[in-house]
């Protein structure tokens, strides 16, 4: 039976997700799925010959567990020598504003963030990593 890691480098290569030299941004919050993601590319970087980096949207919804987060994820950058892109925005405000969902709102404003990256230049490639309940993306 094929390992994680096979499979994901196999669906990759069959769907030609990535290309050598490619500037995959990797989306981690700082759950188990973004981080796992974050693990599972890290070891593949070489088959794959992509430049890996780490984005983080802090959504400022759960004051200092937030931030908490935002470091975490800026440590786990820092420690495999990843750049880091960071942004944030104020969530629950968007939401009021646009008369949407927390989860819908921080969504838009993350993907937001997301495309900014990619019309800058900064990646051509944004990778998430989501478990099977989350539907929305």
């Amino acid at each position: 039976m094929p390992s994680l890691r096979h499979s994901i480098r196999d669906y990759i290569r069959k769907h030609e997700l990535l290309k050598a030299g490619d500037r995959v941004g990797i989306a981690v919050s700082g759950g188990a799925d973004s981080v796992g993601l974050l693990r599972l590319l890290l070891e593949l970087r070489k088959e794959i010959g992509a430049v890996l980096s780490v984005v983080h949207f802090n959504h400022q919804l759960r004051g200092a567990d937030s931030d908490d987060d935002e470091r975490f994820v800026a440590d786990l950058a820092q420690r495999h020598k990843l750049e880091l892109h960071r942004g944030s925005g104020e969530v629950a405000a968007y939401a009021t504003e646009k008369h949407l969902s927390l989860e819908t709102a921080a969504r838009e404003m993350r993907y937001q963030y997301f495309r900014r990256l990619l019309r800058e230049g900064r990646l051509n490639r944004i990778a998430t990593g989501h478990t099977l309940d989350d539907q929305g993306e």
